[in-house]
């Protein structure tokens, strides 16, 4: 009895602190802040047809939906605004240190980051309020050797525009500053072939 007990416990445990995590991650509008900007479900259907349609020559070059524009601070202070016009396009990746899918991913971000970081600018995006120890923030980027910079979205203001739901989630913004691509997590293939797509065009 003792032996089918502790599984079902463990069981129960897993689910609940699973069920904690998504309920953290639900978004609340801060304050003072325009609901007009964030991205809407119509929106987002519309930048995923269009990442996954062929191209052809008389395709517009972007998704027609344009990326919310938000301004955030890095690790080291220095602020950084993303969205509107840029010579490059533009990267960017939600995450947290204790996301396990975060962790599996950064080698692929990485890799990809020393690529490509001539043709595209990477930025991570700590979603700061789900971090118990801030500290950690910065030894997951040394221990994954990431490099780029990340920004603190202390207040959830970049999860709310751009309607996060999960982590990691990936935006691939174009150099007119419209979404061109929006996904989770993708196959390191893919995801090469999505960025290569992009700094291509």
């Amino acid at each position: 009895m003792k032996r089918i007990g502790l599984p079902i416990l463990l069981v129960l445990a897993l689910l609940i602190t699973g069920f904690t995590l998504v309920q953290n991650l639900k978004l609340t509008e801060p304050t003072g802040f325009d609901p007009a900007r964030k991205i809407d479900a119509k929106a987002m259907e519309q930048i995923l047809m269009t990442a996954e349609a062929p191209k052809t020559a008389l395709q517009r070059r972007h998704s027609g939906v344009q990326a919310p524009s938000f301004t955030l601070k890095t690790l080291e202070g220095e602020t950084v605004t993303i969205g509107g016009s840029r010579n490059r396009p533009v990267l960017i990746h939600f995450w947290a240190s204790w996301c396990e899918a975060c962790a599996v991913e950064a080698p692929t971000l990485k890799r990809l980051h020393e690529q490509y970081k001539d043709h595209v600018d990477f930025y991570g995006i700590n979603v700061s309020t789900e971090e118990k120890n801030p500290e950690r923030i910065s030894a997951f980027m040394r221990m994954n050797g990431l490099a780029y910079p990340t920004l603190m979205d202390e207040n959830k203001r970049a999860a709310y525009l751009y309607e996060l739901h999960a982590l990691p989630t990936t935006f691939l913004i174009d150099k007119d500053g419209y979404i061109a691509d929006t996904f989770h997590m993708a196959d390191p293939i893919e995801f090469e072939q999505k960025l290569e797509r992009l700094s291509s065009e």
